[in-house]
């Protein structure tokens, strides 16, 4: 493996990013504003695969929604993605913010053995949420990628229902591809003036209805910003925890997770019409909806064990051509 190296650079006044990389990969984490990954970047094509606006980084509010701030990067989600009262005693009632709580509070955080660990204790609820990034190398082909490993310890004697969602905001183009499982098909959860119909409209992928124009087309394609759309879909349930986005020129960025502990993938896809953004999200999830209560009532929630854990790794697998398929299959 390259040899680890790390560094802070400021990412506004009074905010500082973390940097860390080897000769493969660079990644750039804030941990003042709730962990976000800032910066991924391919050192061998220079790409940058996230997702950048123009607007300034600046601390949070706890509670405060998602879209009053800088709307890129990579961000985590946890216990719920859409704001909702908690579901279950001793919290129920409780109000769990948008995204959920841990990406608006800073994270405490060190580097012990090539690895950037960060923790972040809840507001409202008594748990503890773990990230450790690494670079690792894939036994087959000695191929390089980025290990993030994760842990919630629940403080408490009561079980512990949850959403998680990683929420990568992916730089678009035109004609990228997104790649998900064969035999996997997608349901609308949301979508600019309800084009897919109302939640749960089921598609078959990669083709989705739009219902307006009694019209399909194929969505894993991402198309021009100048559509002025922008959709937010959940797959069936995945056998495979695999996803990637291909982009023109070859090069892909993809996941590789536990679909036993993610058995759901979130799609978000902006192709202008929220913010005039372009930009697709791949998201690995509990549940096939935002809710936290919702998901609650359709015991398709994680929960974390009194006075337990629970633990998951989510791998980010970067490359270019023939890479594709002898890194994440055949889609």
């Amino acid at each position: 493996m390259d040899k680890f190296k790390s560094k802070e650079v400021e990412l506004a006044p009074d905010i500082q990013g973390l940097k860390i990389e080897t000769d493969r990969f660079s990644l750039t984490v804030a941990p003042q504003l709730g962990g976000k990954i800032t910066s991924l970047i391919n050192k061998k094509t220079k790409r940058e695969f996230l997702s950048r606006t123009n607007v300034a980084y600046k601390l949070r509010s706890y509670g405060d929604a998602f879209e009053n701030y800088e709307r890129d990067g990579a961000d985590e989600c946890f216990p719920t993605v859409e704001s909702c009262p908690y579901p279950q005693f001793p919290w129920e009632g409780a109000q769990v913010p948008d995204h959920g709580e841990v990406w608006t509070l800073p994270w405490e955080h060190e580097i012990k053995q090539n690895r950037l660990r960060m923790w972040v204790r809840g507001v409202r609820f008594p748990y503890v949420f773990e990230r450790q990034i690494s670079f690792e190398t894939l036994a087959r082909g000695e191929s390089p990628f980025i290990r993030l490993s994760y842990s919630v310890r629940n403080e408490s004697p009561y079980d512990m229902p949850f959403i998680y969602a990683f929420h990568p905001l992916f730089k678009a183009e035109a004609r990228t591809k997104i790649l998900i499982p064969q035999g996997t098909d997608m349901v609308t959860y949301l979508s600019t003036d309800d084009r897919l119909g109302p939640p749960m409209t089921p598609h078959t992928w990669p083709e989705v209805t739009d219902v307006t124009l009694d019209k399909s087309y194929n969505r894993s394609v991402v198309r021009s910003s100048r559509n002025k759309e922008a959709e937010k879909l959940f797959s069936t349930r995945l056998d495979q925890g695999r996803c990637a986005l291909l982009y023109p020129n070859g090069e892909f960025v993809g996941f590789l997770f536990p679909a036993k502990r993610f058995p759901f993938l979130g799609l978000w896809v902006n192709e202008g019409g929220w913010y005039n953004l372009h930009h697709v999200a791949l998201e690995p999830t509990t549940s096939q909806g935002d809710r936290l209560d919702v998901a609650k009532g359709l015991q398709t929630c994680g929960i974390v064990p009194a006075n337990g854990e629970y633990e998951w790794d989510i791998s980010i697998v970067i490359g270019k051509g023939d890479e594709l398929s002898s890194l994440l299959g055949e889609f």
